[in-house]
């Protein structure tokens, strides 16, 4: 899908139109998400109950996760099967989490339940992928034991780190973390992207020669009513 900016001029009976062309919309793909946040290690329930790992999709477009494999480096892999289209939308954050029981996981909201997956607390991996073997990864993350906290996420930064979640934010049962919703942190990782610089530049130089034609214009006209 192309973007354009259309421009109308009329004047003297002559009519200009300008188009401004922005680069062609790209297939928005799970490469396109981000891995927002992850509590690895709850601390009021079970690991086998509280884990849990948020998406972000900072994209104008919905993201598919139906048939996608969720696995890590070793033997834990989980297809997603939802019997049809499993959407983030745009700007949506979307929790994936291990028991969608709120009375036992913690306290927080699934937006789907894995299986046969689980977030080591002593280094791991979060991979996407088109196929069981992970030969068509979509999305990464990696973390070493110094990643987990005790009852506390961790949430992704501007500068792609991941940092401790501010001990402000509870939820449910006592653990710290916002599954679901923005992050807590005042640098976390913006969540619109703007407009590409490029586009921007080549709609003001646009605009700029059509306010010196449009000048030109105007000044011929009041020259020939004179």
């Amino acid at each position: 899908m192309e973007l354009s900016y259309k421009i109308i001029v009329a004047r003297s009976g002559i009519l200009f139109i300008l188009f401004v062309s922005t680069p062609v919309a790209q297939a928005v793909l799970i490469s396109d998400l981000l891995i927002t946040e992850v509590m690895a290690n709850p601390s009021v329930v079970l690991d086998s109950k509280g884990e849990w790992f948020e998406l972000f999709n900072p994209t104008t477009e919905s993201v598919d996760l139906n048939q996608i494999y969720i696995k890590d480096d070793g033997s834990d892999i989980h297809q997603i099967d939802h019997d049809g289209p499993l959407l983030i939308l745009p700007n949506q954050y979307f929790v994936l989490g291990r028991n969608e029981n709120i009375t036992i996981n913690g306290g927080f909201t699934a937006d789907y339940v894995y299986s046969n997956f689980d977030l080591s607390n002593s280094g791991d991996e979060i991979v996407f992928s088109n196929d069981a073997n992970g030969n068509d990864e979509l999305l990464r993350l990696d973390y070493n034991s110094n990643f987990d906290s005790d009852g506390r996420t961790r949430e992704l930064m501007t500068d792609g780190s991941y940092q401790l979640s501010s001990p402000a934010f509870i939820y449910g049962s006592g653990d710290i973390g916002t599954p679901g919703y923005s992050s807590s942190a005042s640098s976390s990782i913006a969540t619109i992207p703007l407009p590409p610089t490029g586009s921007l530049l080549m709609f003001g130089l646009y605009f700029c020669f059509l306010r010196k034609i449009c000048g030109r214009l105007m000044g011929t006209s009041n020259a020939q009513i004179a």
